[in-house]
């Protein structure tokens, strides 16, 4: 199985490129990394050098970014990589065993060593193939940022399709656990909190429909 890494990132060149390193050096599996970037960030040209596969679209918000990723990628599974996210040697093996075998939408909820497990969320969420095509997004598009991965937990669960890992553990490295300093990107993102808090609450009453 081949894996795609969809990563948005925004004005962090250089600490989305390590993280990309990282991620593709200790895959151990066959993997495919796409940088999706915004034409309103200044930095944005900066992604396209040391040969990373870069797109570009005029995006307002991480969830168009990640969905434009997962539109031109070709990996068996989907995950959603982060600047922040650190991961361990031979990830993508431990990552692969558990869609083995598995012909039906499926993704798995994985270790985030921020939140306790049993939060319904998912910060590092990885799905397969068969699940993107039945969502037809990786992120529901209403969304801008926050919120996003609550939804995707719970529309996951209406599918009987989420898989708990607390075994895989993917280190998120957050303003919140002191582990990164807060930025700009940080704070474009939870500036949409109103606005996601209103899409989930609206989602949520529907019953979260596909």
């Amino acid at each position: 199985m081949k894996i795609s890494l969809l990563h948005p990132s925004r004005s962090r060149p250089q600490k989305a490129k390590e993280t990309a390193r990282k991620w593709i050096d200790s895959a151990g599996v066959p993997v495919e990394h796409i940088f999706s970037v915004d034409h309103s960030d200044p930095k944005a040209q900066e992604y396209f050098e040391n040969g990373f596969t870069t797109i570009q679209y005029p995006n307002e918000s991480v969830v168009q970014a990640t969905n434009q990723a997962a539109k031109v990628c070709t990996g068996d599974l989907l995950l959603y990589l982060s600047d922040d996210f650190d991961c361990f040697d031979n990830w993508g093996v431990e990552v692969v065993k558990q869609f083995e075998n598995e012909n039906r939408p499926l993704l798995i909820k994985c270790d985030d060593g921020l939140q306790k497990f049993n939060v319904p969320v998912l910060t590092i969420p990885i799905m397969n193939r068969a699940l993107y095509e039945r969502l037809g997004y990786f992120w529901h598009p209403e969304y801008k940022s926050m919120f996003c991965d609550e939804d995707l937990y719970w529309t996951s669960m209406k599918l009987a399709a989420l898989k708990m890992c607390p075994q895989i553990k993917f280190q998120h490295n957050h303003p919140a656990n002191g582990k990164a300093a807060n930025d700009e990107t940080y704070m474009r993102s939870a500036a949409n909190w109103n606005q996601g808090k209103q899409v989930f609450a609206y989602r949520k009453e529907q019953g979260f429909p596909i």
